[in-house]
C-alpha cells in the first residue's frame, strides 16, 4: 500500500464510462493514488449496484457518479462537458458501441485533443469486438479447474491492474508532453499474462 501522502496522480482527471468490475476497480485504484475520479452511468445504473451493493459502494468511494442517458441530446451535451474537463477517458465498451455514441477515437481526438483514452476490451486488436466473460478468458488459457468454477475472477482483476498501469502511462505521457493516445487493455490478454507460469511449466496438476 502507498503512503496516504504519496499521491502521484494528484490533479489527473479521469472520466469513466466502465461498468461491472474491471473499470471500477481500476478507477478506485487511481483515485487512491490521487486522481480526480468521475463516472457516468446509464439511467439504470451499474449492474454491480444491484447484485453486490456493498462492493459497489466500496468501489465508488470518493467517485463522483452521474447518471445520464447518452442516447438523448441532453445526455450527450453533459457528456461533452465532462470530456472537456477530463484528461483520461476510461471505457469498457466495444469500439463499435463507442462509435455509435459518438466516442470513436478520431472523433475524440478532434473534439477533445487533450484527452487520452484507456479502453478495456475483450481482447486487444482484432478481438476488441468479441463478446466474452471472465470464464471464457480463463478457459482459453487453461486456468479453469477440472471440475467446478474458479475461486476468483482472474481476467477481470488482471485487466483492472493493466488498466491502472495504462492510466499511469497516460499520466507520464502528459507530463512529458506526448501526444494523447488510445491505450488498449484486453481481458483475454490479461488472462494470458496470468497464465504464463502454466505455459512455462512452473505449475502442474
Amino acid at each position: 500500500m502507498s503512503s496516504p501522502r504519496f499521491r502521484p496522480l494528484r490533479g489527473l482527471r479521469i472520466l469513466s464510462l466502465g461498468l461491472n468490475l474491471p473499470a471500477p476497480v481500476a478507477l478506485q485504484a487511481c483515485r487512491a493514488l490521487g486522481a480526480q475520479a468521475r463516472k457516468l452511468e446509464p439511467p439504470a445504473g451499474d449492474p454491480v449496484a444491484t447484485f453486490a451493493p456493498a462492493l459497489y459502494q466500496a468501489l465508488h468511494e470518493g467517485v463522483k457518479v452521474l447518471r445520464l442517458d447518452l442516447k438523448q441530446a441532453a445526455g450527450q451535451a453533459a457528456l461533452q462537458r465532462e470530456l472537456a474537463r477530463s484528461d483520461v477517458l476510461l471505457s469498457s465498451f466495444r469500439p463499435s458501441a463507442l462509435q455509435r455514441l459518438g466516442l470513436g477515437w478520431r472523433t475524440l481526438q478532434r473534439q477533445h485533443p487533450q484527452l487520452w483514452q484507456v479502453a478495456i476490451v475483450g481482447g486487444c486488436g482484432g478481438r476488441a469486438e468479441e463478446a466474452g466473460h471472465d470464464l471464457t478468458y480463463q478457459a482459453e488459457e487453461g486456468l479453469l479447474p477440472p471440475a467446478g468454477l474458479p475461486r476468483t475472477l482472474l481476467a477481470d482483476m488482471g485487466g483492472a491492474e493493466q488498466a491502472m498501469q495504462a492510466v499511469l502511462q497516460a499520466a507520464l505521457g502528459r507530463a512529458q508532453g506526448a501526444r494523447p493516445r488510445r491505450l488498449e487493455v484486453g481481458l483475454a490478454d490479461a488472462a494470458r499474462a496470468l497464465a504464463a507460469p502454466l505455459r512455462w511449466g512452473l505449475t502442474a496438476p
